[in-house]
């Protein structure tokens, strides 16, 4: 883990390598440009590249078609999410882990607390007039799956139709489409993807009631992927030379790989509170984050928008035990029309409880939950592909596909975006200790509460906090 922390740092000096439009958009590139086939423009024997989308020059078809529009949109939804939610992890709390109070009788300061706060909770104590707390959070996350669907083992598929490249004005089933383009191409992504945050984190008491911060994240975003193609031949089952990965062989299985790395600045993050309220055990308080569009939208070092985040904290302090509670609502801009899912606004909603386990040690539990308003979610949905099969194909052959079986009487299974709010539950489990006088080392694990959405099933973050 140490490794991996000191190569984010080095990272941010070496060049950037992606796909050649950015790193966000390696996958649909991959998918939609990246898989070929040998042969002629036209048709004929074998019959190129018309399973692609894209630029003819790169193997692609001429034109999106009527056939490809369902497929296209089917990989753009899955990346406009996958990225949406990878640009846009949470970091940790504002407020520095010591607190203090100014006694103006004597001059000195004293603790405004037993504990050092939570981590990814803000609590309605400040630092303290004229306090200043400054440090670092370390964040890895390396994600597992997706909507429920595990990115590595070639459970997300898309399936790819052949254009209709020889009479567009009439699409399948319609008789006077060649059979040959009944075909499908059935492409199953395995995806790693990993991500490296390094924040600076500094936080200034401007009054006793009123704090401001900012968070300086350092990013580095690795993803490899590779798509496992295979040739559905619905309708050339007689003449398999027509579509083949191998010129003058019959071959339907070939693979096709893309990696890229990103590094830099990421999204930076402004931050105000005032703590408005106290009496007893109970304190109040309002925030405001503002996230900057810093970082590179499309290497994935940003959100491509400006986000503004206001909420409400209410603490809860005892002897041993102190609960926090935020609510809040964050604004975002369109962002980037490049795209398919823009930034989405926000509910936002967190809770934390604190343990008191030393005078030295505060161990931490919090709870982040976050409804992204209709951004939808991305699942698998049933859908039927109906064919004309080729003149020479065989009779028997069904009009639907299936995912696990292409030659039986089912439907085929490929992700779609159904509209709505996505809703992400994170938890952590963690703690605080006093290193020294007034030095903090935090360590934290964060775990996915529900299945929806981006997920890493176990994300390490470790932070040094000092206050002067």
């Amino acid at each position: 883990m140490f490794l991996r922390f000191a190569s984010v740092l080095i990272a941010i000096t070496l060049p950037i390598t992606a796909s050649a439009q950015g790193l966000a958009h390696l996958v649909p590139d991959l998918i939609l440009d990246g898989i070929t086939l040998p042969g002629g423009a036209g048709p004929g024997n074998p019959h190129n590249g018309h399973f692609t989308l894209g630029d003819p020059t790169t193997g692609g078809s001429q034109a999106a078609s009527r056939a490809d529009t369902a497929a296209i949109e089917a990989v753009e939804n899955f990346n406009g999410s996958f990225i949406r939610q990878l640009t846009n992890v949470p970091l940790g709390s504002s407020t520095g882990g010591f607190t203090f109070n100014f006694d103006e009788k004597t001059g000195t300061y004293t603790r405004g607390s037993n504990s050092f706060g939570p981590s990814f909770t803000e609590r309605a104590n400040t630092i303290g007039h004229k306090k200043l707390s400054a440090g670092f959070t370390y964040q890895h996350s390396s994600f597992d799956s997706f909507g429920g669907l595990d990115l590595n083992d070639g459970s997300i598929n898309f399936y790819l139709p052949h254009t209709d490249c020889c009479n567009a004005a009439s699409p399948p089933p319609s008789p006077n489409v060649p059979g040959l383009e009944g075909d499908l191409m059935d492409a199953s992504l395995h995806l790693k993807a990993t991500a490296d945050t390094f924040a600076f984190m500094a936080n200034y008491g401007m009054t006793p009631h009123f704090d401001i911060g900012v968070a300086v994240p350092i990013t580095r975003v690795d993803l490899d992927a590779t798509v496992n193609a295979t040739i559905l031949r619905l309708s050339t089952a007689a003449t398999p030379l027509v579509h083949t990965f191998v010129e003058g062989q019959d071959e339907i299985h070939k693979s096709f790989t893309s990696s890229g790395s990103a590094s830099g600045i990421g999204d930076i993050i402004v931050r105000g509170k005032y703590a408005f309220h106290k009496e007893g055990n109970v304190s109040a308080a309002a925030g405001v984050d503002l996230r900057l569009p810093t970082g590179d939208a499309e290497e994935l070092l940003g959100l491509g928008a400006t986000q503004a985040k206001i909420y409400g904290i209410t603490s809860f302090s005892g002897p041993r035990v102190s609960t926090h509670i935020n609510f809040g609502y964050t604004f975002s801009t369109a962002g980037s029309e490049d795209f398919v899912l823009g930034a989405s606004d926000e509910f936002n909603y967190t809770g934390a409880v604190e343990y008191v386990a030393h005078p030295r040690l505060t161990l931490l539990a919090d709870f982040l939950g976050r409804t992204f308003k209709d951004a939808g979610t991305v699942a698998p949905e049933t859908k039927q592909y109906v064919y004309r099969p080729g003149a020479a194909a065989d009779a028997t052959v069904p009009t639907l596909v299936s995912q696990n079986n292409p030659v039986t009487n089912q439907p085929y299974r490929e992700l779609a975006l159904t509209p709505g709010n996505l809703n992400v539950l994170l938890g952590a489990l963690g703690g605080k200790f006093n290193v020294s006088r007034n030095m903090l080392l935090s360590g934290n694990l964060l775990f996915p509460l529900a299945n929806s959405g981006l997920k890493d099933h176990l994300t390490i973050a470790f932070g040094l906090d000092y206050a002067f």
